[in-house]
């Protein structure tokens, strides 16, 4: 089974929470129906009430659309994961065209799709995935600001990026624009492997080598999306943090049947560490 773990705060400097995730283990409905199971992260940005409600918008459109499959005779394909995040995108276009009060809002989105031994994310923004193997932590998105394109460009030194003031600006973000690409990556995956995903509220204040250590401490699995979010809060907590944590303990992921002792089991745990 796999496990997973998630929590989010608001920070110490924000009035509210403008993140929002999802997690669709594999034991539940919609996943056992869809084969296919999704977790997210998403940073609303816009304003104190717009924000928020434009990663609710994109979480709950990625539920509906895996509500949507029915697992049989669907390949699982970067296709899919790419289509997910494109009507999350359309859910926001159409809620800012009948609340035009809204406009202005949107997100940073990234999902992580699992079925069978692959990992699918797709990306848009600077919510960050990981991927810790073997003891070694790759981050494996690409951060879609303003000053990590100058990074890459060679126009600023990776050290110059992590204090420069622009830093959290956006150079793509879902919701302005009617049309968005999708960074999309595919992991083979291998027992043993933990998937991260991290608002910027937690990269922005806690480095990569303790995240990793975190990650690899011999701890309770479920607590571990709290004590990163903690590290942040410890950190000054100046923005909303949320993490989102899986690790693969077996290949292929299995999909229990929904009347098996195994779902049951997960059922009952999921209850038991509440």
């Amino acid at each position: 089974m796999i496990e997973i773990s998630s929590f989010s705060h608001q920070g110490h400097k924000r009035k509210n929470n403008e993140d929002s995730y999802l997690v669709i283990p594999p034991w539940k409905e919609p996943a056992l129906t869809a084969k296919i199971c999704l977790f997210a992260v998403a940073d609303g940005v816009g304003g104190h009430v717009s924000g928020e409600i434009a990663s609710k918008l994109a979480v709950s459109s990625l539920f509906e659309s895996v509500s949507g499959m029915n697992g049989q005779g669907q390949e699982f394909s970067s296709s899919i994961v790419e289509t997910m995040v494109t009507d999350a995108n359309h859910s926001l276009r159409n809620h800012i065209k009948i609340h035009p009060e809204c406009d202005g809002m949107g997100t940073t989105l990234t999902a992580a799709a699992v079925s069978s031994s692959s990992a699918i994310i797709g990306h848009v923004g600077d919510t960050r995935a990981y991927l810790l193997r073997d003891g070694t932590l790759q981050q494996i998105t690409r951060d879609h600001t303003l000053v990590s394109e100058q990074v890459r460009l060679g126009s600023l030194t990776p050290e110059q990026a992590q204090t420069h003031p622009g830093r959290h600006i956006l150079s793509r973000v879902m919701g302005p624009r009617e049309f968005i690409n999708v960074d999309i990556y595919q992991i083979d995956l291998k027992v043993g492997d933990i998937i991260t995903l991290l608002s910027d509220g937690i990269t922005g204040l806690v480095p990569d080598d303790e995240i990793r250590k975190l990650l690899s401490e011999d701890s309770a699995f479920a607590k571990k999306a709290e004590l990163l979010v903690d590290k942040a809060n410890q950190a000054g907590g100046v923005d909303n943090s949320t993490a989102v944590i899986f690790k693969i303990n077996e290949i292929p992921v299995n999909f229990p049947a929904k009347f098996s002792v195994e779902r049951a089991k997960a059922v009952i745990g999921d209850y038991m560490r509440g």
